[in-house]
């Protein structure tokens, strides 16, 4: 019994002791940067060359993504270019042509100034002669038009009769449809009356011979005769109606020819109203084309001095632009940077446009193995989407999430003992590399919130990052995202973090 309580004695001690020169966690994992394959450009992928798990090096091709729509935007940036260069030759010319008319061009505007304004002058004499042949035409006219009022006034005057003469034939043919549909409301009451009157006079003679049985008291069988003869009566008054309905229908009828004949006498009225329209238009029509001939010659006349102050504007805009030739040969100078300026950006876009194709082919940015590739053929991607993954197998470190408690010795550059689950325990060496400036939760999502006033103290654990000593073995054997135990030598506490 003594044995066994002296040798926990020494296990704890031994414990005691190790632990005040470690620092051991086995929260921590291997890891690595990860390089993300994504396209630069849009479009359907074309190939994919490379298979999960598969080593590929850097500059390595991965993938193609469809050229055909980049190829011809460098085919069109390359005609831009060369349209662009064009236009550059041409300003260049026009410079030198603007250089050489200018002289010319003035002694030719001057000659054509001093022509354009004799031809002016006659042209204005030809309009006083073609104005004054249109006062007099216009003179004929005068009597023309006088005439043509007059029987116009006395058409419109027989276009209103008539038009009065047919309201009295529709007013005439409503009030003969109103009594139209009074003479069938009065058959329709007629037809009515007499049903009534039949069933009344079958009730009586039914309720008669019931009274001569003694079914019935004489008081019903009277009831039943009175019956009859108000039916009786009804009818009669309905017949009355439809002949007086008739009566009134034969007098609308009649109204209605009467009206037709005032409409045939006021059309006659308006024909020969129209008539005497048409004589004076015949004047007017003779009076207005000699006042259109005259007219016409005044618009020719006209027409020559438009022209010829149109050419002596166009000789005196000749003028003042060839007088304005050293300003078009600087015109001419900012049409050449313009050009050259178009000419840079069409080489700006072939650039782009050149890029852009050479995006469609994608290349491995690092050495190591393919993983989670996405990328299928057909698929359609845009810009930044992930196609792939690679996992470098060189640059491998350990993550170790120490407690805070465990943090007073552990500085960078101490030694440190790395235990991979993976192989079955055996230790790689590494050393402190650096220390987060934060704990793990500190960086979450969603940080703790301790101002709430219900605060438990929790231990924190700080991230620090353990690389692997070069020269071992089974380094090539890691797998990022493995599990290990860490152990780190904090004898040594000299030295910064």
């Amino acid at each position: 019994m003594a044995a066994l309580a002296v040798a926990g004695a020494i296990y704890g001690y031994r414990s005691w002791s190790f632990g005040q020169t470690h620092a051991a966690t086995d929260d921590a994992q291997v890891a690595s940067r990860i390089a993300a394959v994504a396209p630069k450009v849009a479009g359907t992928v074309r190939e994919v060359l490379v298979e999960d798990n598969e080593l590929v090096h850097r500059g390595q091709l991965l993938a193609v993504i469809g050229p055909s729509s980049y190829k011809t935007a460098v085919d069109q940036a390359k005609a831009n270019l060369a349209l662009a260069q064009a236009q550059e030759r041409q300003a260049e010319v026009n410079i030198q042509l603007t250089n050489q008319t200018g002289n010319a061009q003035i002694a030719q505007a001057q000659g054509g100034v001093g022509q354009s304004q004799g031809a002016i002058n006659a042209s204005l004499a030809e309009v006083g002669r073609a104005q004054a042949a249109v006062a007099a035409a216009r003179a004929q006219a005068s009597g023309a038009e006088a005439n043509i009022k007059g029987a116009q006034a006395a058409y419109r005057a027989a276009v209103a009769n008539v038009a009065r003469s047919r309201d009295a034939v529709r007013e005439a043919q409503a009030l003969a449809a109103n009594a139209r549909a009074g003479v069938e409301a009065a058959e329709a009451n007629v037809t009515a009356a007499r049903a009534t009157e039949e069933r009344a006079r079958s009730d009586a003679q039914r309720y008669q011979t019931l009274l001569s049985q003694g079914v019935v008291s004489a008081q019903t069988a009277e009831q039943a005769q009175a019956a009859y003869r108000v039916a009786t009566a009804q009818r009669e008054a309905a017949e009355e109606n439809v002949r007086s309905a008739r009566a009134t229908l034969q007098q609308r009828q009649a109204a209605i020819g009467t009206a037709q004949s005032g409409v045939a006498a006021a059309q006659a009225q308006v024909t020969q109203a129209s008539a005497q329209v048409q004589a004076n238009r015949v004047a007017a029509v003779a009076a207005g084309e000699n006042i259109r001939q005259a007219s016409a010659g005044v618009l020719t006349a006209q027409s020559g001095v438009t022209q010829a102050q149109a050419k002596a504007r166009q000789a005196v805009g000749s003028l003042q632009q060839a007088n304005t030739a050293g300003t078009q040969v600087e015109i001419s100078r900012v049409a050449l940077e313009q050009a050259r300026a178009r000419v840079s950006q069409a080489k700006a876009a072939l650039a782009d446009a050149v890029r852009n194709l050479g995006d469609t082919k994608i290349y491995a940015p690092i050495d190591g193995r393919v993983s989670h590739r996405t990328a299928t053929l057909g698929q359609q991607v845009q810009s930044g989407t992930a196609l792939m993954q690679i996992v470098p197998e060189r640059e491998l470190w350990v993550v170790a999430n120490f407690k805070e408690t465990q943090l007073k010795n552990v500085r960078v550059g101490q030694p440190a003992e790395i235990e991979v689950d993976a192989f079955g325990g055996e230790p790689l060496k590494g050393h402190v590399e650096s220390l987060s400036p934060g704990t793990g939760a500190t960086f979450a999502l969603l940080p703790p919130d301790n101002a709430t006033g219900n605060f438990t103290k929790v231990v924190q654990r700080i991230p620090i990052r353990i690389a692997f000593d070069p020269g071992q073995p089974r380094l090539e054997d890691l797998a990022v995202g493995m599990s290990v135990n860490a152990t780190i030598e904090t004898s040594n506490a000299k030295g910064g973090r």
